[in-house]
């Protein structure tokens, strides 16, 4: 049988996700994974969970997606819990895009909006970024009568950057009200900025205005697999047609749970990143390297026009970064995760001793401050 031939031509073009690599003994910093493990009651949480395995999760988790809605402010009906936020891409575009329709999303960004596209057989447009950053006047004018969705990735992944509540409120006054605009949010719990904008607040103006969040990053959860969307009922009720019937397992609904319950105990070691965030991008400045302000639980790096291999020079040294490549970036563009102090030493002396051995690495696009 020519397996090949019935492949969706899609299908074809779609190169593999690449997750970011592990190596025995090294320091991960290359998936933005919260380095510190779950808090105790999530893993007891859990553990509890395994013993009623043998029954299936209830479908829509009911319990999570009310206490999610307690903790916005928001109603029930206007919350759907997924498999990670990637999982409620995916239902998105599935549910609203039609075959002849686009999506907009920045380059580089999250990978899985243009994976998505092609899964579903819809057009991806990517927009690159301008100065790190994503341009959202750019976007806004590459959006067509073919247009059915733009995604915003704010904080911007890989490149740690954010849009502004100015720029994102003139960008929502220029699209079309029958675009949907999703807000993905992964990183929000590292923000920092003052002006950063109140997406939630935004939906209040705006029907098609969809808010993705995470338990990946800020409650430590990753393995588990839990993200939700915060959106107008009816889209709500549209995704819960499209999901799995069962697509949230129960030792995820149960981590859920248990996380919302301590989220004001693992708020220190979410300043504690933010802290260490500056302390890293202050080294990379001082070897040269291009690195824009951060408002993730990350740093991206920039080599410019250098032929120096970060990741394999790091790699020799025990420590795992993210080349990106697939995220549409150029070659000698990485994204630095952050660790704990002691294993982001352990990066900071690391990378000090390649550039002593390739002093000219750094001498690229100049360090933004």
């Amino acid at each position: 049988m020519d397996i090949e031939r019935f492949v969706r031509p899609g299908i074809k073009e779609i190169q593999r996700y690449e997750p970011g690599q592990e190596q025995a003994g090294a320091v991960k910093l290359s998936s933005n994974e919260n380095p510190r493990p779950p808090h105790p009651n999530i893993v007891a949480a859990v553990t509890a969970a395994l013993a009623e395995a043998n029954r299936y999760p209830a479908s829509g988790s009911p319990q999570l997606t009310s206490a999610i809605a307690t903790r916005h402010g928001v109603t029930p009906d206007e919350v759907m819990v997924g498999n990670g936020s990637n999982e409620i891409i995916d239902l998105l575009v599935r549910a609203f895009v039609a075959p002849d329709e686009n999506v907009v999303f920045p380059v580089p960004s999250f990978i899985v909006y243009a994976l998505i596209a092609k899964i579903c057989g819809v057009r991806g447009v990517g927009i690159p970024c301008s100065d790190y950053r994503l341009d959202l006047p750019a976007m806004q004018r590459a959006i067509d009568a073919k247009t059915r969705m733009v995604f915003v990735c704010n904080p911007n992944n890989p490149t740690s950057t954010y849009v502004n509540a100015s720029e994102v409120d003139a960008f929502l006054a220029a699209v079309p009200d029958d675009v949907f605009v999703v807000m993905d949010e992964a990183y929000i719990d590292y923000v920092d900025a003052p002006d950063f904008p109140e997406s939630l607040k935004l939906r209040r103006s705006r029907e098609g205005l969809i808010v993705l969040r995470t338990f990946s990053k800020f409650f430590a959860v990753a393995g588990i697999r839990v993200g939700y969307a915060i959106a107008d009922p009816r889209v709500i009720t549209t995704l819960h047609k499209v999901r799995q019937p069962f697509n949230v397992s129960r030792l995820a609904q149960a981590a859920g749970m248990a996380a919302l319950g301590c989220a004001a105990e693992l708020e220190p070691f979410a300043r504690e990143t933010v802290a260490e965030r500056a302390r890293v991008r202050d080294a990379l400045l001082a070897l040269g390297l291009a690195c824009p302000p951060s408002q993730t639980n990350f740093v991206f790096a920039d080599l410019a026009e250098s032929d120096l291999d970060l990741f394999g020079e790091l790699a020799r040294r025990g420590i795992v970064v993210r080349r990106l490549g697939q995220f549409g970036a150029a070659r000698a563009m990485y994204r630095i995760s952050l660790g704990t102090p002691a294993e982001n030493d352990r990066l900071i002396e690391a990378i000090r001793d390649v550039f002593h051995h390739h002093p000219a690495a750094g001498r690229g696009r100049p360090g933004r401050n």
